[in-house]
C-alpha cells in the first residue's frame, strides 16, 4: 500500500550530535514532516532498512563507528534507493565526491541555515517523486526475471505461472528489496487484511516462490526469513536501465 498524496514526506536523521539532531527534528517537524532520529550509523542502518521506508535520509558522512559513508554503501548494496542528503565538513570535497560514487543524492556542507537544509530536501524530494513509481521496471532475482510494468515472469525464456497472490507478493518484495517487511505489513499491503490476523498463508506462499527460484537453503535463498520479524528480499537486479 503506497503513500497517501496527503501524506507527510518521512525523513530519516542519522546524526551523532544531538545539539544538531534535536534542532533539525524540532525545525521539520514545524515545516510538517515526520522524522525520525538515529544517533550512529549502526541505529541509521538499521532504521533505513525497516519498513515503511522512508521518503529521504539525511546522513553525516563522518561518525565514529559506523560512518554515513559504510550505512549508504550497505543501503545501495541492498538495493535501497531511498534518496540520501549528506551532511559533510567544511571544504570536504573528497567527502562529497566520494558520496556521490556511493550514491548519494546531494550534499550539505556544516554549518548551514534550516532554510537551505529545507529547500534541499524539498528539491530532492520533487526530483524523486514517487520512489514505486520510479522502481516499476524488470528485475533479474533468483534466476526469475520478473517485469513488473507487464505483470510476467520468465525463467530461461520459458513463462512461470505465479497465482496472482503469489506475484502481487514477489512485487512487494522486490519495490521494497532489501529492506525487512514484517508479517504485518505483509498482510496489510499485499493481503488487504488487518495486521493481526494469525495465518501461515504468508510463509505457504514464500516458499512457493522460494520453489521457483535459485537456492536449495535460507543461505541462499533470494526470500530470506528474519525471525520473529517476517521477510526480505535480497539480490534483485534491476536490468532495464542504462
Amino acid at each position: 500500500m503506497m503513500n497517501e498524496p496527503t501524506a507527510r514526506p518521512r525523513l530519516l536523521i542519522v546524526e551523532d550530535d544531538p545539539q544538531l539532531s534535536t534542532g533539525l527534528l524540532l525545525y521539520l517537524e514545524a515545516e510538517g514532516y515526520q522524522v525520525k532520529l538515529a544517533e550512529n550509523g549502526d541505529k541509521g542502518l538499521e532504521e533505513a532498512l525497516l519498513l515503511p521506508g522512508y521518503d529521504l535520509i539525511v546522513l553525516d558522512a563522518k561518525m565514529p563507528g559506523r560512518s554515513g559513508f559504510d550505512v549508504l554503501r550497505e543501503l545501495r548494496s541492498q538495493g535501497v534507493a531511498t534518496p540520501v542528503l549528506m551532511l559533510t565538513g567544511l571544504g570536504a570535497h573528497e567527502d562529497r565526491m566520494r558520496g556521490f560514487e556511493l550514491g548519494a543524492d546531494d550534499y550539505l556542507t556544516k554549518p548551514f541555515s534550516t532554510e537551505e537544509l529545507k529547500a534541499r530536501v524539498q528539491a530532492i524530494l520533487r526530483r524523486t517523486g514517487d520512489p514505486h513509481e520510479e522502481a516499476i521496471g524488470t528485475y533479474n532475482v533468483g534466476g526469475l526475471r520478473v517485469d513488473l510494468r507487464n505483470n510476467h515472469v520468465t525463467r530461461e525464456g520459458k513463462q512461470v505461472d505465479l497465482t496472482d497472490l503469489e506475484f502481487r507478493l514477489l512485487r512487494y518484495l522486490i519495490l521494497h528489496r532489501g529492506r525487512t517487511a514484517t508479517r504485518e505489513q505483509i498482510l496489510r499491503d499485499v493481503w488487504e487484511l488487518p495486521g493481526d490476523v494469525e495465518t501461515r498463508t504468508i510463509d505457504r506462499h514464500v516458499n512457493a516462490l522460494r520453489k521457483v527460484m535459485d537456492g536449495e537453503d535460507e543461505e541462499s535463498w533470494p526470500i530470506q526469513s528474519v525471525y520473529g520479524i517476517g521477510y526480505k528480499l535480497v539480490g534483485a537486479e534491476r536490468v532495464d536501465q542504462s
